[in-house]
């Protein structure tokens, strides 16, 4: 299948400018995400290269020669993103550029590069616009007529191979203005009104907007639709896509079956969003991507099954991603920094636009590779002590990072190979782990526990003098830092104090649950083990309280047995289980019905099957009358 290069351009004729400079070398920038998003980077360079532009000059356009993959052609705008009328052109794969001037017509929307000394140029403006071509390099250009006059609005020129060609303006007559060459572009001849779908009032074409393989090419309008031939161009038809009759559409193609369509850099400011053809057009779905899209202007990577290149320079998400499966999953190559205009002749050779410095700059050379093996990691993130997952931790595989979500889960798509991994929250230390190694197309699974630094109180009790109560417990256990407590009763915070005994007054009738946090200068450990407490009322107001309790293990650390002890507030089905690190149980030491009181079970160090298990730290979890629950830690030693 022969791909014509051209088609992996991305128009900015109408862009505003967001970002004047990008740094050289830059590599791949880490964008601020919130709780459960992921990221993944591919460690990538943009080299950078003088465009031979003026300072101010961007990058609008960029267009591979069709018979001289090494010429270069591109056009340009200002630094508010009106078109420049310049170009530039590279006959060394874009190391170096030479800039130029039109002495054509005026309102530049496209450049169709042939090789380094021979191009053709779209002019939209005035009487004078139309079809231009140079063969010296862009000293001259000749206007072929091709027929557009000034009631005309040319948008595009496409060239199959040297003899058959084809270009695309707006409706003028009550039709689009299509024409079709078989000479090279020396005579242009306009296709029949019949041969057309009728433009919906107010439609037009887009600059640039069109993408072209083998014989097939698509062009999308400001009304949603994406009109498609399969003759290079003789006669067409006009699919509505999921985005609707508002939206200013595109569509880049894989191959003549496969392609997405994208909300147009015309309408920035909505949100990005994809739709993805199997049959060419005809029809098209809406796609709920992955991953950070940069999906204002979009390129596929030619040598590739799927591989599509989004970038971006509006304002609050500037940046380049790639997906390797069609549009549906998105991998970051930088962000922060504006990319207008790509190219891409492989998945390892590419070029990208933005504007000229004081110092030059403005066009920069891709250093990096796109067709990588790819595997995942998983897993999930849980507090040592107490087991819960922790929501927020900063999980971190080479260039590549994520956050765990509210049950402390993660994943990652990365390139094969072994990775360090390393893992950081506020309030634990920091987790590394080496050698994790990601396999092609395999998850590698990766669960583990992190010490909170912030630990909480121990050992919460109370007494009852009706009405008050009286709550007493111990400070952390190897703590360093804490600067007091905060006392709290069903939710609610009561007093911060720096004493660890708190009397409660006129506590009111009723059931309530008191829990204790310890304080690190602004931080806050998580709770210490729950009471339930019962306070009387009428006239028994000296009602002594029942309480569900899981009090500590003894001893701890142990060996080969322990005593746990506990109390239920009233009699009902109590269970406690014992479990390992990795949340698996182990035993269930108690699951029966319990009387009211205070109560004791031993655990033998076995599991449910009588097996002795091994050394290490074990959990266990008490649950009584449907509404309590505790856990605890304990460490078994042999």
């Amino acid at each position: 299948m022969k791909r014509n290069l051209h088609v992996f351009i991305i128009i900015l004729t109408m862009l505003i400018a967001t970002s004047m400079l990008f740094a050289a070398n830059l590599t791949s920038l880490r964008p601020n995400h919130g709780g459960g998003s992921a990221t993944n980077l591919r460690p990538v360079n943009w080299i950078e290269t003088d465009s031979g532009l003026p300072e101010g000059i961007g990058i609008g356009q960029i267009s591979v020669g069709m018979n001289d993959q090494t010429a270069l052609w591109a056009g340009a705008i200002d630094a508010t993103g009106a078109i420049a009328d310049q170009f530039t052109r590279s006959t060394d794969s874009g190391q170096t550029w030479t800039s130029g001037t039109f002495n054509a017509g005026t309102g530049l929307s496209m450049l169709f590069a042939i090789d380094d000394m021979v191009c053709w140029a779209v002019f939209n403006t005035g009487a004078d616009q139309g079809l231009y071509k140079t063969t010296d390099g862009g000293v001259t250009w000749v206007n072929m007529n091709a027929g557009y006059g000034g009631a005309s609005f040319a948008n595009v020129i496409h060239f199959f191979n040297d003899n058959d060609g084809f270009a695309q303006g707006d409706p003028v007559g009550g039709y689009y203005e299509l024409y079709t060459t078989t000479d090279g572009g020396d005579s242009w001849t306009r296709v029949p009104e019949e041969n057309i779908p009728a433009p919906t009032t107010g439609e037009y074409g887009i600059t640039g907007n069109y993408d072209s393989v083998d014989d097939n090419i698509w062009f999308g309008t400001n009304q949603g639709r994406i009109f498609y031939s399969t003759d290079k161009g003789y006669t067409w038809n006009a699919t509505l896509t999921p985005f609707g009759a508002t939206t200013v559409v595109n569509a880049t193609f894989a191959d003549a079956d496969y392609g997405i369509a994208y909300r147009s850099y015309l309408d920035m400011g909505i949100e990005p969003a994809i739709n993805v053809t199997t049959d060419g057009g005809v029809t098209w779905t809406n796609v709920n991507v992955s991953g950070d899209m940069y999906a204002r202007y979009f390129s596929y990577v030619p040598g590739t099954t799927s591989t599509f290149v989004g970038s971006s320079s509006e304002l609050g998400f500037e940046g380049a991603s790639y997906s390797e499966d069609g549009g549906y999953t998105w991998i970051t190559l930088n962000s922060g920094v504006a990319i207008q205009a790509t190219a891409f002749l492989d998945s390892e050779t590419g070029w990208a636009g933005n504007w000229a410095g004081s110092t030059g700059g403005g066009m920069y050379i891709f250093d990096g590779n796109l067709n990588v093996i790819t595997g995942e990691v998983a897993g999930t993130v849980t507090d040592l002590d107490e087991g819960f997952g922790i929501e927020g931790a900063i999980v971190t595989l080479g260039t590549s990072t994520t956050t765990t979500d509210e049950n402390g889960d993660y994943s990652m798509i990365l390139e094969v190979g072994t990775y360090t991994l390393t893992c950081e929250i506020d309030g634990y230390e920091i987790y590394t782990m080496d050698d994790v190694l990601i396999e092609e197309d395999q998850t590698t699974t990766v669960d583990f526990q992190m010490q909170n630094l912030y630990l909480p109180p121990q050992n919460l009790t109370y007494t009852l003098t009706a009405p008050n109560v009286i709550l007493q417990w111990n400070a952390p256990a190897g703590a360093v830092g804490f600067t007091g407590y905060r006392v709290y009763r069903d939710d609610v915070m009561l007093e911060e104090i720096t004493a660890m005994l708190f009397i409660d007054p006129n506590v009111p009738a009723g059931t309530h649950i008191y829990y204790i946090t310890a304080m690190y200068g602004t931080h806050e450990s998580v709770h210490s083990n729950e009471i339930e407490v019962i306070m009387g009322t009428g006239s028994n107001p000296n009602l002594l309280p029942i309480v569900s309790k899981l009090e500590g293990n003894h001893p701890n650390p142990f060996n080969p047995t322990t005593e746990i002890d506990y109390s239920v507030s009233n009699t009902g089905h109590v269970t406690i289980d014992i479990f390992n690190v990795k949340g698996e149980l182990v035993k269930t030491l108690v699951n029966r019905e319990v009387d009211a009181g205070t109560h004791s079970a031993t655990w033998l160090g076995d599991d449910n099957s009588g097996r002795s298990v091994t050394s290490g730290i074990y959990f266990y979890k008490m649950r009584a009358g449907g509404r309590y629950t505790n856990t605890r830690k304990m460490i078994l030693l042999k």
